[in-house]
């Protein structure tokens, strides 16, 4: 579905201003002027969490007059989501559809969660991607409930960014990826309704053997990276799989309805060690069609293709 004529909220939450800025503000990414170092994504950073009681406080004080347009704007924000920061940059979020609904159908004793994370080590795109974890909730026991998949989005032009509307009543995130192509999400229950990506629900297999992967297309203009793993990185490469959905050994390319598949290790560095901590060989989207989606896959595109 398609939303008109919205109105897009990004006044100040935190005290912070800056922070919110950098949230809703899709930075590009040549722009950039520091070179990427790789270091882990999580050293030094810190997370703020807003809980679903505070999406409840937002939308009670609405109905009230006169409107406090800032303090609904404070509680709803953010609401149900984490975001993360390192100092004063703002280098991820994440969001989670952890309540019943279309995606979501809730069927398992301990829950059933899946939770999208946007992250952008040092608020630069060379080692940006996204991390999805889908947590069946059937056993309790996380290596056997959560499934692993990370993608990563060709090509890299803008630092993602979360902005905030109202749709017939209802609150809505606006995700802009690093494509600079966008997905709407319902802020209560965290499903996708339109964009670049269309979910499919959970699928709740008893069997950890069996149970797929997080069911999600991409329908945009770039090239969409993908690799999945339970117990383990799903960039890294392992000689044992424990689950039949899974390649230990490649990722899949998909681009407008083409499929591809290339050896990890052509796309990550420290792919064949487990220990090390991996992240994306190529600083520019033109070297990584050169050395790998034009020889590997023989798809001859050119970045205007992926515009």
């Amino acid at each position: 579905m398609k939303y008109l004529a919205l109105a897009l909220l990004s006044l100040p939450l935190y005290a912070n201003d800056e922070l919110l800025r950098q949230l809703s503000t899709s930075e590009r990414a040549e722009d950039l002027a520091h070179e990427f170092q790789m270091i882990p994504s999580s050293a030094g950073s810190q997370a703020l969490r807003i809980s679903f009681e505070d999406c409840q406080k937002a939308d009670e004080l609405r109905r009230e007059v006169p409107l406090n347009l800032k303090a609904v704007l404070y509680y709803g924000q953010l609401c149900s989501q984490t975001t993360y920061f390192t100092g004063d940059k703002v280098v991820g979020f994440n969001f989670q559809n952890e309540t019943k609904n279309a995606i979501n159908p809730r069927t398992a004793e301990h829950g059933s969660t899946r939770s999208y994370s946007f992250e952008f080590p040092q608020r630069h795109m060379h080692n940006a991607h996204i991390s999805i974890t889908e947590n069946s909730g059937l056993t309790s026991l996380m290596s056997h409930d959560l499934l692993e998949t990370t993608i990563v989005l060709i090509p890299r032009k803008v630092i993602p960014s979360i902005e905030v509307f109202n749709f017939n009543g209802e609150q809505f995130r606006r995700i802009t990826l690093n494509t600079n192509e966008t997905i709407d999400v319902k802020t209560i229950s965290g499903e996708i309704v339109d964009g670049a990506f269309k979910e499919l629900p959970m699928d709740m297999t008893a069997s950890r053997h069996d149970r797929k992967f997080v069911g999600l297309q991409y329908q945009g203009r770039g090239i969409m990276i993908r690799v999945d793993r339970r117990a383990g990185t799903p960039e890294h490469i392992y000689t044992q799989s424990f689950n039949r959905n899974e390649r230990i050994k490649d990722a899949t390319l998909t681009h407008q309805g083409k499929t591809c598949h290339v050896s990890k290790d052509l796309i990550w560095e420290n792919a064949t060690n487990p220990d090390k901590t991996v992240y994306f060989k190529y600083k520019t989207d033109q070297e990584f069609l050169d050395r790998v989606v034009n020889t590997r896959c023989n798809w001859n595109l050119s970045l205007n293709d992926l515009e």
